[in-house]
């Protein structure tokens, strides 16, 4: 387990370094945020994966692999213990990640944000709010974990676990797009997929006292369920890579487009791996030889954590810009509807009285052609959510 997470942060880090995602981008007018509150937001993000994966996986070992009859199995007893455990962290993960996106958001650091601005936070921005729901669902199972004693409870915390996983996907690249519900829909089923494919063979690699039959059974179980979860988490990115390109070529020529194909090579290892199982070590595991599938599983872990540390860098990766056709390109300011007069000329600083700051921010990266994370686009919600601070102009 170590290696596998060493391997999510090494690789999520390298991500976020090779592709600029953590960089401080300053933009004339508009704050950036410090360092720390650059590599803080992905890094929190990284934890709270790992605690739904592990979450969501140790559910899924108590009610799907080793359910028991009436009460759980005692694998599955400390598999919901463990549970509980992993969504501890989940909720206070998810808490903590509050004033950090805040102050993401504004670009500033962490002295300005107070109590008052996180509440108005999680009050005006969906992001916000998203996480408070995350929080207060894993809290929920962290709680009912150390009661639970019968399958039927254990698939209820499963259902609510699988459900805390879901509202940040409404918050994710895809939820500004054109297509947003074929993108939202496909980043859900994504992310179910791959914390019920990662978490199951966790809950495999963790329960160190499941042997013999009860071993076999667990994993022929495991090994049934993960073609069909491959074949959802292929699917799903399929469609979510779809949304995100407007051309071909920026598969090549952006950094996103490096860093998906870096998960695609992640992804095709993972399924010469689940097919290695299939054709050699479950034959070994039902012979009573464990140590080739414990080394087999042990090294598919570690692409997994590494795997879940490529899709945090990605998270944070400037998507590509949309293609933009020559003569719309080239048409005069005063046909082009979706802007007011009021702002068709840089130097007018009455856009102020007539948009939005957040639109008025929104409106300076389009027109200077700024390719900027979705989660900066919004730096000027200061104004409403930090003391002391006053609307920034547009230039």
């Amino acid at each position: 387990m170590l290696a596998s997470a060493l391997a999510a942060i090494a690789v999520c880090g390298l991500t976020l370094w090779a592709g600029g995602a953590a960089d401080v981008v300053s933009v004339p007018g508009i704050p950036a945020p410090p360092p720390v509150v650059a590599w803080l937001v992905p890094a929190l993000r990284l934890v709270a994966d790992a605690a739904a994966v592990l979450t969501v996986g140790c559910l899924f070992g108590a009610v799907v692999l080793v359910p028991g009859d009436t009460v759980l199995s005692t694998a599955g007893y400390r598999w919901v213990r463990l549970a509980g455990w992993g969504a501890v962290v989940w909720a206070l993960t998810s808490l903590a990640s509050l004033p950090v996106l805040l102050a993401d958001f504004l670009g500033t650091g962490f002295s300005a944000i107070s109590l008052r601005g996180v509440w108005s936070f999680v009050e005006s921005v969906e992001q916000g709010r998203n996480l408070v729901v995350v929080a207060a669902l894993a809290a929920v199972v962290a709680a009912f974990a150390r009661t639970v004693l019968h399958p039927a409870g254990a698939r209820v915390l499963l259902f609510i676990a699988l459900a805390a996983t879901v509202p940040p996907a409404f918050t994710s690249h895809s939820a500004d797009k054109a297509d947003h519900n074929l993108a939202v829909t496909a980043v859900v089923l994504h992310v179910l997929g791959v914390v019920l494919w990662a978490g199951g063979l966790l809950a495999l690699m963790l329960a160190a006292r499941l042997s013999g039959p009860a071993r076999v059974t667990a994993v022929e179980r495991f090994s049934r369920l993960a073609l069909p979860l491959a074949v959802v988490v292929g699917g799903s990115g399929v469609v979510t890579a779809y949304t995100r390109f407007s051309s071909p070529d920026q598969l090549l020529d952006t950094g996103y487009g490096a860093v998906l194909l870096a998960k695609v090579a992640a992804f095709v290892g993972l399924l010469a791996l689940a097919a290695w199982h299939r054709r050699r070590t479950l034959p070994a595991l039902r012979a009573g030889h464990p140590r080739m599938f414990l080394r087999l599983a042990g090294a598919e872990a570690v692409l997994f954590a590494a795997t879940i540390g490529l899709a945090v860098g990605l998270a944070r990766t400037p998507t590509p810009p949309p293609v933009v056709d020559a003569n719309a390109a080239a048409a005069p300011a005063e046909q082009l509807h979706i802007l007011p007069t009021a702002v068709t000329s840089p130097h007018d600083h009455s856009c102020v009285k007539d948009l939005s700051p957040l639109g008025c921010a929104a409106w300076r990266l389009r027109w200077t052609g700024t390719n900027w994370l979705l989660t900066r686009r919004i730096p000027t919600l200061s104004s409403a959510l930090v003391d002391d601070r006053k609307p920034i102009p547009c230039p």
